[in-house]
């Protein structure tokens, strides 16, 4: 994910009310990111979030310098459940007569039942070729970072 860099930062955005509680985690590394993310409380999370009828739990990480989010959500029930891994990353539109052409926030979407195959996905080489591609279009938050 964070392809030459030691360093990156992250958040759990948890299962609440509002859909607003972030944690910022800060900055880390690969392997304590690693170690964090097996101790998420994924399916306490989802149980909060399908109780409540809200969003679910989500986990980010980002990298400023290239202006890319790689974020995994549960979805289901503590029974049958899978994950929804998204990459953000400015995408260029090309222009026409009417509008000129735009850098927007676009994501790509990938779905998987096995947590493990996620993993490999936040590793510096970015294997999201590995799950089932979930969809893409236009971030509706245009600004990275926003949280």
């Amino acid at each position: 994910m964070i392809t030459g860099q030691d360093k990156f930062t992250y958040d759990f955005h948890l299962a609440d009310h509002a859909g607003q509680a972030v944690i910022d985690m800060g900055e880390t590394d690969y392997e304590n990111f690693i170690k964090e993310y097996n101790n998420f409380p994924w399916l306490d999370q989802l149980e909060i979030a399908n109780r409540l009828k809200n969003t679910s739990a989500t986990i980010t990480v980002q990298d400023p310098l290239n202006k890319t989010e790689l974020w995994t959500s549960i979805a289901g029930n503590r029974d049958n459940h899978g994950y929804i891994v998204g990459y953000n990353f400015p995408k260029t539109i090309k222009g026409n007569l009417f509008r000129k052409e735009r850098t927007v926030k676009w994501v790509i979407m990938y779905a998987t039942e096995v947590k493990e195959k996620i993993l490999n996905c936040y590793y510096p080489l970015l294997e999201l070729d590995q799950l089932y591609f979930y969809g893409e279009t236009k971030a509706t938050n245009k600004n990275f970072n926003s949280r």
